[in-house]
Formats: structure tokens, C-alpha cells, sequence
């Protein structure tokens, strides 16, 4: 009797890992899921053992508590006065000085291509409360509006999730 419980539930708990692995969101790719909300203008999808966080009111998400690499997308509409990416990276880059005096470019920013339209990579890092983080934003414009996306993590951890960060965006898709 107690190996035929223990059969029965070696089949549960193998059936439950099986069913909580399955991809229950049909638009994401095998092992990730979509944390983009109703009425955006695109799909974001980030690896399941990622934790969305909509607390913020962005699209985002973070790798875990102990470790907070965290990635976030926002759109919005232009107010016509930003003609370029380049244009909107000068009228922004005072208010990333402001909060980050000691703001440093790793390298000079670069084209990137998000769901087939051209972007531009800004990688940096800068200070708070003596952690030093870095970052990674791509900026796009597409239909009169902004897009940005944001990876950010502690400048000594944050090689250890740019495989994800690559998968996420390599996934992501316009509307």
C-alpha cells in the first residue's frame, strides 16, 4: 500500500512540475512569458524565473530579490519638438546627469535594430548611495512615439544576465 502512495504521488508531483513548466501564455516563447500589459503598442516577454513588477506603472521586470538586475520598457507619445533619437538622447541626458553626477559612457553609443527598426544603444554607468550601476538603454522611435528600454544592474554583476537581456530583446515585437 505505501508503495502504491508513493507511486501515485511520484506521478503528481511529476505531472505538477511538468503542467507549472508548460508555457501557459500563447504569444511567448518556450520558457518565457509576456509581461507587456493591455494597450501598449508592443510585446515584452521576459524568462519565466524572471518576477514582472508592474508597481511602478512601466513594463518591467527583475531577476530576484538577492539579485536585482531588473529590465523595464516604456513608450510614449513625442511632443514634436524631438525630431531624432540623438535630439531626444541631448534633451534627456541633464536629467540622467542629475541624478547620476559621476555618469560615465562605457562606449560611444551605438545603432541597434529593435523588431526591424533602428535604435540606438546607450551603455553608462553612474552612482547611488555608493553602488555603482550600469546600464544599458536602447531608444527607438516608431509612429511619432519613444520607445525605451532599460537594463539595469550592479556594474559588477551585470555581464551575469546579458544573455537574457539579449533573449528579451531579440524576442521583442512592435505592434
Amino acid at each position: 500500500m505505501i508503495k502504491l502512495i508513493a507511486l501515485v504521488l511520484a506521478i503528481f508531483m511529476g505531472a505538477a512540475s511538468m503542467a507549472s513548466c508548460a508555457n501557459t501564455d500563447s504569444n511567448a516563447p518556450m520558457g518565457f512569458k509576456e509581461i507587456s500589459e493591455e494597450g501598449v503598442t508592443y510585446d515584452l516577454f521576459v524568462p519565466d524565473e524572471w518576477t514582472a513588477d508592474i508597481s511602478t506603472g512601466v513594463t518591467a521586470a527583475y531577476y530576484s530579490g538577492k539579485d536585482p538586475a531588473n529590465i523595464s520598457m516604456i513608450g510614449f507619445e513625442l511632443d514634436g519638438s524631438v525630431t531624432s533619437i540623438a535630439n531626444y538622447w541631448e534633451t534627456y541626458e541633464p536629467s540622467l546627469k542629475a541624478v547620476f553626477p559621476d555618469l560615465t559612457y562605457v562606449h560611444e553609443p551605438e545603432e541597434f535594430e529593435l523588431d526591424g527598426v533602428t535604435a540606438m544603444q546607450y551603455v553608462y554607468t553612474g552612482t547611488m548611495v555608493d553602488t555603482t550601476y550600469k546600464f544599458m538603454q536602447i531608444v527607438a522611435f516608431k509612429d511619432a512615439k519613444v520607445y525605451i528600454f532599460t537594463y539595469t544592474a550592479e556594474a559588477a554583476s551585470y555581464d551575469a544576465h546579458f544573455e537574457d537581456v539579449f533573449a528579451i530583446l531579440a524576442n521583442f515585437k512592435f505592434h
